[in-house]
Order: structure tokens, then C-alpha cells, then sequence
């Protein structure tokens, strides 16, 4: 999947786009960025529906290809330093909460989504 980057495009987009290709992440905002292996302060979270020209310093524009094997901690770490970006991963729990990946920043997007999708379906299973 390829993210746009620019500044008129909403927050909000990117997610939309980063959700229809991983179903059981999402991706958050934020106005602070964070280190790898660390957890983004909810207080900072910005409202989706501001454009991305709003909320960032540095404002580099293009198209940024995300892979299933890249690692949360790349997509992370790429959005900020490329484009100043402050982001935070989710994945949807057995529960249907959702949780930050901070301790799990290496995984892989690709195992992020299917271990998520695993456990939804086992609960699925469970609850008949």
C-alpha cells in the first residue's frame, strides 16, 4: 500500500488507508513523537480530522510505500523523521479493545494484523 503525504490531505485518511489494508491496527497520531519501544501520552493524540499540514514541522511531501514485513517500529520511526509525523500503532485485542504495540515494535505489521485476526477468530470460535 502506498501512504500520500502532503499537507492538505486529513489525518484522517492515512488512517482510513492504513486500515483498509490492515484491518486489526490502527494507526494514531500525535503531536509529540516518540522513541522506539515507547508509549505515545494520550494527552498529545490529535483529532483526525486536521490535515497533516497542521500538525507536523517538517513538511516533506511523496508517496511512502508500506510493506506487510516492514516492522511497526519502522513505520513509527519513518513517518517522523521523513515526515514529521508522530505515530503510534494500535492492534485490536480478543476483546475488541485496543492496544499499543510499544512492546512489540519489532514485529512485523504482517504479524501484528494476523495475530490480532487469530485471536478474534478463537474468541469467535469460543463464543459460538
Amino acid at each position: 500500500m502506498t501512504l500520500i503525504i502532503n499537507d492538505d490531505k486529513t489525518l484522517k485518511s492515512l488512517q482510513e488507508a492504513f486500515g483498509a489494508q490492515f484491518p486489526y491496527l490502527k494507526i494514531e497520531f500525535f503531536s509529540k513523537l516518540h522513541k522506539p519501544g515507547t508509549a505515545s501520552g494520550l494527552k498529545f493524540k490529535l483529532d483526525p480530522t486536521i490535515t497533516i499540514g497542521e500538525c507536523r514541522s517538517g513538511h516533506a511531501e511523496g508517496d511512502w510505500e508500506i510493506k506487510p514485513e516492514m516492522t511497526v517500529s519502522d513505520l513509527e520511526q519513518g513517518l517522523g523523521s521523513i515526515y514529521g509525523l508522530g505515530a503510534q500503532v494500535f492492534r485490536k485485542t480478543a476483546n475488541n479493545n485496543w492496544i499499543e504495540t510499544v512492546n512489540t515494535d519489532d514485529w512485523t505489521l504482517a504479524e501484528h494484523n494476523n495475530e490480532s485476526e487469530a485471536l478474534l477468530q478463537v474468541r469467535k470460535d469460543r463464543l459460538g
